[in-house]
């Protein structure tokens, strides 16, 4: 059997992100919480990665975080 060329492995590969994004866009929380399951691997398992200074979304998600000194508040906090 002969090997698969590289075209034919690129576009295994789109069709593979095409799903993914279709998934993350569906109405149904269902398939974007299935979207994001599938995104993350296969970005891993591309080993594709961005970081918060080059990726405006994550320098958004990063401002929503607590900080550390409001982690340990609530770490240590007492339930009333």
């Amino acid at each position: 059997m002969s090997r698969a060329t590289e075209e034919f492995l690129a576009g295994i590969h789109g069709l593979v992100a095409t799903q993914i994004r279709e998934l993350l866009q569906s109405p149904d929380p269902r398939d974007v919480k299935e979207g994001i399951a599938m995104g993350m691997k296969f970005l891993r398992d591309n080993q594709i990665t961005a970081t918060v200074d080059t990726s405006p979304d994550l320098t958004a998600l990063n401002a929503l975080m607590p900080t550390t000194e409001e982690l340990e508040k609530l770490m240590t906090a007492t339930p009333n």
